[in-house]
């Protein structure tokens, strides 16, 4: 299973929507097509994708659920 990397205490969510929003999830910078500007200048595009992945598999939904919480 992957996870994907953010600061401590911070849900996959909380990070899935500052990229929505086009704040980076780790240093709070600008982002522009999933590249930080601020001071981390990471590029959030692996983490995108691999949340798209996940959630549109058949019974992500269920597996969510029955995953225990790290």
């Amino acid at each position: 299973m992957r996870t994907i990397e953010t600061i401590p205490g911070e849900s996959n969510a909380s990070v899935l929507s500052s990229i929505i929003n086009s704040v980076c999830p780790q240093c709070g910078g600008d982002m522009v097509d999933f590249q930080c500007f601020g001071r981390c200048d990471r590029n959030w595009l692996p983490e995108w994708e691999w949340a798209i992945h996940i959630t549109r598999r058949p019974g992500a939904a269920r597996a969510r659920v029955s995953e225990p919480v790290e």
